[in-house]
C-alpha cells in the first residue's frame, strides 16, 4: 500500500521570519541610500530612485505576508508572494550589477550587498517552508 508523506506544516516561525528578513533588505536597502546620497554630488550615475523602489517593493511584499497570515489565517502565503518575491530578488540584483558596473560602487557601499544578499537567501528559505507543495507518493 502506497504511504503518503507529508512534510510539517509551515508553522508561524517561518512567517516570522521572513517577515523579519524582509525588514533586514529593506532596512539594508535604506543604509545603501544613505551611503549613495553621501556620495551622489561626485557619483550622479548611482540610482537612488532604483533602491526607494526595491524598499517599497519589500515592504509592500512585508504587509501582504502579514495580512494574509493574521490571526485565524493559514500561514502559507498565495504563489503571487513567492512570484513577488522572485521579482524583488531579480530587481535587487539588477540594481547591485547596475552599480557594480559603474566601477566604485563597492567603495561607497562597504559590502552592505552582501548583507542584502545574505537576507534574501534567508528569505528564500522561509518562503520555501511556507509554500504549498504537493505530497509525495512513496511505495
Amino acid at each position: 500500500m502506497p504511504e503518503i508523506e507529508y512534510p510539517p506544516t509551515p508553522r508561524r516561525d517561518s512567517v516570522r521570519l521572513l517577515l523579519e528578513d524582509l525588514a533586514c533588505i529593506s532596512g539594508t536597502l535604506s543604509e545603501i541610500m544613505t551611503a549613495w546620497r553621501r556620495a551622489a554630488p561626485g557619483r550622479p550615475e548611482l540610482p537612488l530612485g532604483a533602491l526607494t523602489r526595491l524598499q517599497d517593493s519589500a515592504r509592500r511584499l512585508a504587509a501582504d505576508i502579514e495580512a494574509a497570515a493574521g490571526p485565524g489565517r493559514c500561514p502559507n502565503p498565495a504563489s503571487s508572494v513567492a512570484e513577488r518575491f522572485s521579482a524583488l530578488k531579480e530587481d535587487i540584483a539588477g540594481t547591485r550589477a547596475t552599480t557594480r558596473a559603474s566601477g566604485a560602487s563597492e567603495v561607497i557601499d562597504r559590502g552592505l550587498w552582501g548583507l542584502v544578499a545574505a537576507a534574501v537567501h534567508r528569505a528564500e528559505t522561509h518562503l520555501a517552508d511556507l509554500t504549498p507543495y504537493q505530497p509525495a507518493v512513496t511505495g
